[in-house]
């Protein structure tokens, strides 16, 4: 029974930040036909499975043996000194992400603090991925790269848009700016 709820999780929340089972194959270096046969309860993958698995997801392991039944998982405050600081992609710029959400459930949204520090070096990559996403300027000055297009945001400006398109922030201020960014996953 415990497999059953850990394969469905798995597959919930993989479909609710848009991977493919490909990608989360190339982020955990396990093939596409494991993770389905995982998903599938076909096979009940091992705890270091699972943790490339929660990593690959961006989750913490323990999030696939929670149950998810109870009141508490249907809200979640998280205080402004709770927020989890989280690994994502930027790091290597030096851009530090917090979550938003504590919900322990899967969820559809995954709303972030970026704050980008003051760089002399422009960033040479770009994101993309499936879903929708939402970018607002909290504090400082932010070029923000959308394909071709380049945005000046300031404090209080707001960008909604198809993250397929390669994009990125990169803060052009002399301190460090603090940006909200929702991103909404898209759903098979």
């Amino acid at each position: 029974m415990i497999e059953k709820k850990i394969a469905n999780k798995i597959k919930l929340i993989r479909k609710s930040k848009g991977m493919t089972l490909a990608q989360l194959g190339d982020e955990t270096n396990l093939s596409k036909g494991l993770l389905s046969r995982v998903e599938n309860n076909l096979v009940s993958p091992p705890i270091a499975t699972l943790s490339k698995i929660a990593q690959g997801l961006e989750v913490p392991i323990g999030i696939f043996f929670e149950d998810v039944d109870t009141d508490q998982s249907k809200f979640a405050v998280t205080h402004k000194d709770d927020r989890c600081q989280v690994v994502r992609a930027g790091r290597r710029m030096g851009f530090v992400y917090y979550s938003l959400t504590q919900l322990k459930s899967c969820h559809v949204i995954n709303p972030f603090i970026v704050k980008y520090p003051a760089i002399k070096k422009e960033p040479d990559f770009f994101y993309d991925h499936p879903g929708e996403e939402f970018f607002m300027v909290l504090k400082g000055d932010v070029l923000f790269i959308y394909g071709k297009e380049k945005i000046h945001l300031k404090e209080g400006d707001t960008i909604h848009f198809d993250p397929n398109v390669p994009h990125r922030g990169q803060n052009i201020g002399s301190e460090e700016s603090e940006c909200l960014v929702i991103v909404v996953g898209e759903l098979d």
